[in-house]
């Protein structure tokens, strides 16, 4: 072989190798995109499942209706066991927000999938009475950046309502 020929079958491998490159970062581009779409169809599930384990958790026991009654009304008049269920069964809501808001910082869940969930989470947090998200914001060991995030969501500290 010439050095001539020699000098075109190099250049020809480099170009193939080139487009070879260039395929497999294509492929590599696809493959995250897919798994970044699982990972959001993932959280969303997760987020969808403790909504609806709220919902069942009335609809299955007969008298957590009347404990959330009472314990929205005046939570001083429940008993230590009473207050317990009524903490945890408020905490499911926000332990749902907080994945959500983590996955988001984390960068796993977009914008724009967590500013749709975190506008129902506000909405339904603002038809709370006042003194739930302080009674339960030192319940369990939340992130500092998640209390803030509820904080100025909602408009607390409430000048009215007392933090301890």
């Amino acid at each position: 072989m010439t050095e001539k020929k020699l000098h075109s079958w190099v250049a020809i491998a480099e170009i193939v190798s080139a487009f070879a490159v260039v395929i497999s970062l294509i492929y590599v581009g696809l493959e995250i995109r897919h798994s970044t779409l699982e990972s959001e169809a993932d959280i969303q599930a997760e987020l969808l499942s403790y909504t609806t384990q709220r919902r069942y958790l009335i609809v299955a026991s007969n008298d957590l209706s009347l404990l959330l009654e009472k314990g929205y009304a005046s939570p001083d008049k429940l008993s230590p066991a009473e207050m317990l269920r009524f903490q945890n069964y408020i905490e499911l809501f926000y332990v749902a927000w907080e994945r959500a808001y983590m996955t988001n910082v984390a960068g796993v869940f977009s914008d724009e999938l967590f500013d749709g969930w975190n506008t129902w989470f506000i909405s339904v947090a603002e038809r709370d009475p006042e003194f739930i998200w302080p009674m339960v914001r030192d319940s369990q060991d939340w992130d500092s950046d998640y209390i803030q995030h509820v904080d100025s969501s909602l408009g607390y500290p409430k000048p009215d309502i007392e933090l301890d």
